[in-house]
């Protein structure tokens, strides 16, 4: 056995792993503790709040990102597309805000697509740091937490956020606020997932050594 695997499994430890995880699952919980706390009249706090909360994740994502890039040494590109992703995530949400709460007129499309754009052009120019980081981005849990993230936006809030499933479930009680609420804390959850996951490669990124 090389002896970098014998170190790496000696680093190992279960304590840590339990550790991390419960402070994953606590940060799950503490996450939704506006939709325990008392609503404000004329200002909903299934909105307002929420939305910030979620902006506010992507931007500490974002912040995290880039933090990383004068540690990642060659994989600097891989840690620049992440970063110009999550900003043209927190630029969406921020719209949201702006738009729906503030009702402020914003130039998100535009601002998305140059960001998408640069994420996409230097994704082309650094092929094999990007190929290599998609090969091995699976072994790290950091992945994980973002797959989460976008099946939770994509799929699961699809249905929980749709209102046929809440007339199905509840027949005479449904309510017309149940699913925008429902659906925008899913998105404040997964917002928090992508904000660990981008934590965890982060650091993953920031070590001089392989993802694998």
């Amino acid at each position: 056995m090389p002896k970098s695997e014998i170190r790496s499994s000696r680093n190992v430890s279960w304590k840590k792993t339990l550790l991390r995880a419960l402070l994953v699952c606590a940060g799950s919980v503490i996450i939704l503790l506006p939709a325990w706390l008392p609503n404000k009249p004329g200002a909903p706090l299934e909105r307002g709040t929420v939305e910030l909360l979620q902006a506010a994740l992507l931007a500490a994502a974002t912040a995290v990102m880039i933090g990383a890039l004068a540690h990642s040494g060659p994989r600097r590109a891989v840690c620049r597309v992440l970063a110009f992703g999550l900003a043209a995530a927190l630029v969406g949400e921020l719209e949201d805000f702006i738009s729906e709460i503030m009702d402020w007129p914003f130039p998100d499309v535009w601002v998305i697509g140059v960001l998408l754009g640069a994420a996409i052009i230097t994704g082309l120019r650094h092929r094999r740091v990007m190929l290599r980081f998609f090969e091995t981005m699976g072994h790290h849990s950091g992945a994980g937490f973002i797959g989460a993230a976008l099946l939770i936006i994509y799929v699961f809030n699809r249905v929980i956020g749709a209102p046929q499933f809440w007339q199905a479930s509840l027949g005479d009680g449904f309510s017309p606020e149940i699913p925008r609420i429902c659906k925008s804390y899913l998105e404040l959850l997964a917002c928090y997932f992508i904000f660990v996951g981008s934590l965890g490669l982060a650091i993953t990124l920031g070590r001089r050594e392989d993802l694998s």
